[in-house]
């Protein structure tokens, strides 16, 4: 016979030589990595796959992919009560469920997570987070229905990847106390945002809990301003010394102006003021803004002055709020510093003078709110609150004593007096807005030369 002819023969009995060789060797390597981990072998081992055991957890090794080209490692482990419904596996392109978030960037990134809250932040604690992504990092992890798969990995990681997940199946088996869990990883997880989760989560689903309290309490202290914060707001009085800290402190400005608004009217006035003035000063907007606000509730002269201040000093959103709150005090004191801000570049400064002398103005104001609406025509929004501004001017004028000044009927915006009444102003009907007193019982006499 040709030797030739024999050469396919010889060929392929080789390729089923070394293939049984090298499944021999996958499964000698897979027992001495089940060996390192202190797993025992359960039973032979077949060609593809090994079983073994080490106490509560089971594990099975089996080639999977193309060809049994890839290794599989699947574990078993009995976990708390409701581990079945837990489900992490890596975030997928589309979600069609709403996941949990753990408040670990890192680990929310890399997984979709789904089951009962409580039991998902007491078992994800700092060290089973970083055992979960070490696991991923060497293959594809999904955990569900109670079991853990790592997948698609070569034959040279099972060594690594094995003894963890032998050790995240020794940490799931483990006795568990969701509660004590939570408030051990609230009060020292590393990651902020975990600490803040499980505080939420806590107020959200057991206020008044004893193991919530205690949480709160803690978290007064914690270096987080933000958890400060909520933990400050949800224990009322007991909270009041901490959210005025937060409040003075200024190192966050959300954080600062949260706890303004917090406070409310249990911030002095005096306080209110040096806040603003440090806010100010470092530029945090938020907490400057709450601040003006607050001032807008006073009346006194100190604020008047202060907020006007603030107006005229200001660009952009501080400088409208602070008309804004001018308006609010609703003392007259404040119409001779908004009546300016009508003719200031700044335009939503102009519709917040306009709004706030719709609030204080008095008939003072009609004239230079119809001339800002005339002088910025094309600014619509300006023409509506100027309207609207005389119209409540007018309204609130409306009904008084002979005397009153109101706003005449044919022309927005012009001004006249009860006719029999001496001592009335008016505008006079043809010279567009030309002012002129009439002498009469008020004791006025005309000087020679007419309306002065």
């Amino acid at each position: 016979m040709d030797p030739f002819l024999l050469l396919p023969v010889a060929l392929g009995g080789v390729s089923v030589w070394l293939g049984l060789v090298q499944r021999r060797q996958r499964v000698r390597a897979w027992q001495d990595a089940a060996a390192g981990c202190g797993l025992q072998v359960v039973g032979s081992p077949g060609w593809s796959q090994l079983s073994a055991r080490a106490g509560p957890v089971s594990v099975k090794i089996e080639t999977c992919g193309d060809k049994g080209k890839y290794t599989r490692i699947i574990a078993w482990a009995p976990g708390p009560p409701d581990f079945h419904s837990v489900s992490i596996h890596r975030e997928p392109l589309v979600r069609f469920s709403r996941e949990i978030e753990v408040g670990d960037q890192a680990f929310d990134s890399t997984f979709f997570i789904e089951g009962p809250a409580r039991l998902v932040l007491a078992l994800l604690d700092a060290k089973m987070r970083r055992l979960l992504l070490r696991v991923n990092a060497e293959s594809r992890l999904a955990i569900s229905n109670g079991t853990l798969r790592a997948e698609h990995m070569a034959d040279r990681k099972v060594v690594h990847v094995l003894p963890l997940l032998v050790e995240t199946g020794q940490r799931f088996a483990q006795p568990l106390d969701v509660m004590r869990c939570l408030a051990e990883s609230a009060h020292h997880d590393p990651e902020t945002g975990v600490r803040l989760q499980i505080l939420l989560l806590l107020i959200r689903e057991l206020p008044g809990n004893s193991w919530t309290l205690e949480a709160l309490h803690t978290a007064c202290s914690d270096p987080s301003p933000e958890i400060r914060l909520l933990a400050a707001k949800n224990l009322g009085a007991e909270g009041r010394g901490v959210l005025l800290d937060l409040a003075e402190s200024l190192v966050d400005d959300a954080v600062s102006a949260k706890a303004v608004s917090a406070l409310d009217r249990e911030l002095p006035l005096e306080r209110t003021r040096a806040i603003l003035t440090g806010a100010l000063r470092r530029r945090h907007i938020q907490t400057a803004h709450v601040c003006l606000e607050a001032l807008g509730r006073s009346d006194g002269a100190a604020d008047i002055e202060l907020l006007a201040k603030v107006m005229a000093l200001e660009q952009g959103e501080l400088a409208a709020a602070a008309a804004l709150a001018l308006g609010a005090t609703g003392s007259p004191a404040a119409e001779p510093s908004l009546i300016p801000a009508l003719q200031r570049e700044q335009a939503d400064l102009r519709i917040s003078a306009a709004d706030a002398l719709g609030r204080v103005g008095s008939a003072a104001a009609v004239l230079p709110l119809k001339e800002a609406a005339e002088s910025f025509w094309l600014d619509l929004d300006l023409r509506r609150a100027a309207h609207q501004a005389i119209a409540e001017i007018q309204s609130r004028l409306q009904g008084a004593s002979p005397g009153q000044l109101s706003l005449a009927g044919s022309d927005a915006g012009q001004l006249s007096l009860a006719q029999d009444e001496a001592g009335q102003l008016s505008l006079a009907t043809d010279p567009a807005g030309q002012l002129s007193l009439f002498a009469g019982e008020a004791g006025l006499e005309p000087d020679g030369g007419g309306a002065p």
